[in-house]
């Protein structure tokens, strides 16, 4: 098992941002220079922090390195910041960041899989908002989208005036009024995106019954559902803590195509 944190300069954003990468030691038997040659195509998870939260969160929290040496999958964990995963209405494009150039970079530096199917986003909290922008808004480039605890209710929070995020999210969504029907608005980009008859990623939607994001997660589920998507929904006793998301990222890898 590597495990190799980057830091790069890149295209979308004016200061150089933080990667971590895991990528499965190569199996007894094989020869390294086959095992990483763009011949041999891995598939990959990009596994997105949550609020508060840094590149190495899932590699220090949680069991991710040991999943991915098992089922063979390269892991990486960008930075963000408190972004949402957003091009912020006043701030940086990091949504352009992580959908174009980390994903273009990681797919020329490593033996990363180019295909749909053999892409993946998950995240947790705040991650899972970005998951589900992520993969909604670019499903050629992904196939599988997970979320755990997400806080994809963020936009009806912000249009309504309740979002606990400083000043109502205003620096990240912009102004209340201009929130739905937006690229920001989860329930309105899925939507579109099921009317436009092109493929649909597969979804893997997760909370623990004690998690305050509970009932938002419910509620766009149902949305999925209604919409057409394909949806797998779990829950379990849990709350919005590590111990939560440790066991379920095991429950993701298990239901990825791996």
């Amino acid at each position: 098992m590597a495990r190799i944190q980057l830091r790069t300069d890149v295209l979308s954003l004016p200061f150089g941002v933080e990667v971590d990468v895991i990528v499965p030691q190569c199996p007894r038997g094989v020869k390294p220079e086959e095992y990483y040659s763009q011949a041999n195509k891995l598939p990959v998870l990009f596994l997105l922090h949550g609020g508060g939260g840094a590149a190495s969160d899932w590699p220090r929290f949680t069991r991710i390195e040991r999943l991915a040496e098992e089922k063979q999958v390269i892991v990486v964990c960008p930075g963000v910041q408190n972004s949402s995963y957003a091009n912020m209405y006043m701030g940086f494009r990091w949504f352009d960041y992580v959908s174009q150039d980390l994903y273009d970079y990681i797919h020329a530096v490593f033996p990363a899989c180019t295909e749909r199917e053999k892409n993946f986003v998950a995240g947790l909290s705040m991650g899972g908002y970005g998951a589900f922008h992520l993969g909604l808004a670019c499903p050629e480039k992904f196939g599988y989208v997970a979320a755990l605890s997400s806080g994809v209710d963020l936009s009806e929070e912000v249009a309504e005036h309740r979002c606990p995020l400083p000043g109502n999210g205003y620096d990240i969504f912009g102004p209340a009024e201009q929130v739905r029907g937006g690229e920001m608005d989860m329930y309105h980009v899925s939507k579109a995106l099921a009317a436009s008859g092109k493929p649909l990623p597969k979804i893997y939607d997760a909370c623990g019954t004690e998690d305050f994001t509970y009932q938002g997660n419910i509620r766009f589920r149902d949305a999925l559902i209604a919409s057409g998507y394909d949806v797998t929904w779990r829950e379990g006793p849990g709350a919005h803590t590590w111990d939560f998301w440790d066991e379920y990222i095991e429950y993701v890898l298990d239901w990825l195509p791996l």
